[in-house]
């Protein structure tokens, strides 16, 4: 089987760590900004910055940022026992050159610092449901409503048993989730989901 995973908010807790690492910036170096939201997605809207401050922050510190994120709980786990028993691990991301200097390196060294196991890797990509469908995924997981949606608009259309599963967030918490999506809480539930359901029969 071949599972598509997100990154940031999917494999790693990118939306808490990054507020506080950006109000401890701002704080340490008595900077001018103060935070104005919370249950939002992006870290720059939590912060009262306009787009080119945003974009110039994450330019110069973005990438020692995401370099300490923490996993989630029991991913590394999951994602190595899956491999393990071998079914393919695909990771797509958006990071792009947009908002970090070195998106490939920083992703690439963390996913070896924290011991991830993966058989592809896109950078950058943003279309997702295009990934699924030059993997011929049958599982992806991701944060992102609107991304997920569409994933599971696309895997309706191939017409066999495909899932796409909506990681839970702060942020998207109380949204209600789109026909054909499943919620999962954490990456217990995730298994358990996948175990429990007639349509994937198989060692996890």
């Amino acid at each position: 089987m071949v599972f598509v995973f997100d990154l940031d908010d999917t494999i790693c807790d990118t939306d808490k760590y990054s507020e506080k690492y950006i109000r401890k910036y701002i704080a340490k170096h008595k900077l001018p900004y103060k935070q104005i939201a919370t249950n939002v997605r992006f870290a720059e809207k939590k912060f009262d910055w306009d787009i080119e401050t945003a974009l110039r922050w994450y330019k110069n510190f973005g990438d020692e940022m995401i370099s300490k994120f923490p996993c989630k709980k029991n991913a590394v786990k999951f994602l190595q026992g899956i491999h393990k028993a071998g079914h393919v691990i695909v990771i797509a991301t958006a990071r792009s050159t947009v908002w970090h200097a070195q998106p490939r390196e920083v992703t690439l060294k963390w996913l070896e610092d924290n011991k991830i196991p993966y058989d592809k890797i896109y950078i950058g990509r943003e279309d997702k449901e295009k990934v699924c469908e030059e993997v011929n995924a049958d599982f992806f997981i991701d944060d992102d409503m609107i991304i997920v949606d569409k994933v599971a608009n696309y895997f309706a259309t191939v017409g066999v048993n495909k899932q796409a599963f909506l990681a839970t967030t702060n942020y998207n918490k109380n949204l209600v989730v789109p026909n054909g999506v499943v919620r999962v809480k954490d990456f217990n539930d995730l298994t358990k989901k996948i175990m429990t359901s007639n349509h994937f029969m198989y060692n996890i």
